[in-house]
């Protein structure tokens, strides 16, 4: 039998070629950056968002919530939508009405009227009290903080939990509120489900900011991960992200560098410990979304914002 004459060096060497012009490919793609926005304009200091107007000083997503939100001196104001029997976008986090009002049933099935009959501030508890209950809280509508808060940002979240046939009719109208009341610099839309993403942005057109919904942040961390970072085409403005998920530490160096490469905008929710939040804005975080809002105030105070 004739021997193998084949030189493993050469093949060797040949490997190492086709792994350097891989990798020679793989930095000489041009980045993609992300657009600039006026939404995300403050400086160096990361942005205060009160998760759903603060949830744990004041009865959530409810106007109260939403001006002591203001008053303590935050940048944004967050709550999520879902849509009325009627038509009307309802600033809520649930589908259904139970856990923070004293009605049952789901948001959809209720018209507004129905709605601002319902205690708002029924289950709010402090110190063992129900400081809100029976105090007249209502559920509030989109249209009705753009009224009340002309010159805040807000951060909306379109909830995958509404019916899925009235997805578009929650678009078209999300979109005619910011037009009228001229919010276009002012919002940054969101969704779990990135479908829902791509669709605000095809009716909206540019110039309103959207964060990425689960399928973007997976594109996004796979990309970093496996050094394709130049591969990387975001339609998005920003990510919005928790700490860790399905065993994924989010808060890596590479994590940061990958978004600040590119101008990506990150912010991580829901955080309420203020050693995490120091720990967050020392990294480079660009927003925190958090319940209590005043704790994260006192820690960038603390650190000279």
């Amino acid at each position: 039998m004739e021997k193998d004459k084949r030189n493993p060096y050469k093949t060797l060497s040949i490997l190492l070629l086709i792994l350097g012009a891989i990798y020679i490919l793989l930095n000489i793609l041009p980045i993609h950056h992300v657009n600039a926005h006026p939404f995300f304009e403050n400086g160096d200091k990361p942005l205060v968002i009160a998760h759903q107007g603060g949830e744990h000083l004041r009865p959530s997503n409810t106007m109260i919530a939403f001006e002591y939100a203001t008053e303590l001196g935050a940048d944004v104001l967050e709550t999520d939508i879902h849509i009325s029997k009627d038509g009307y976008l309802i600033a809520i986090h649930d589908p259904t009405v139970d856990r923070t009002t004293d009605g049952i049933g789901r948001v959809a099935d209720y018209t507004l009227k129905e709605l601002k009959q319902l205690d708002a501030g029924y289950y709010f508890e402090k110190n063992g009290k129900h400081l809100y209950r029976g105090q007249g809280i209502q559920l509030i509508t989109i249209e009705e903080l753009f009224q009340r808060f002309p010159n805040m940002h807000f951060v909306l979240e379109i909830k995958d939990t509404n019916p899925d046939n009235q997805i578009d009719s929650i678009i078209k109208r999300l979109v005619h509120l910011i037009n009228t009341y001229e919010m276009r610099e002012q919002v940054l839309i969101g969704s779990f489900d990135q479908e829902v993403v791509d669709r605000f942005r095809t009716q909206a057109g540019p110039g309103v900011v959207t964060s990425g919904g689960r399928d973007e942040v997976k594109k996004f961390v796979i990309f970093n991960k496996f050094f394709l970072k130049n591969f990387y085409r975001p339609q998005v403005e920003a990510l919005q992200i928790p700490q860790a998920e399905s065993g994924f530490d989010l808060t890596t160096e590479s994590i940061f560098t990958g978004a600040k490469r590119i101008g990506m905008n990150l912010h991580y929710w829901t955080v309420n410990d203020p050693k995490d939040m120091r720990r967050l804005i020392e990294k480079g975080a660009d927003g925190i979304t958090t319940d209590r809002p005043d704790l994260l105030i006192q820690v960038l105070n603390e650190l000279g914002y």
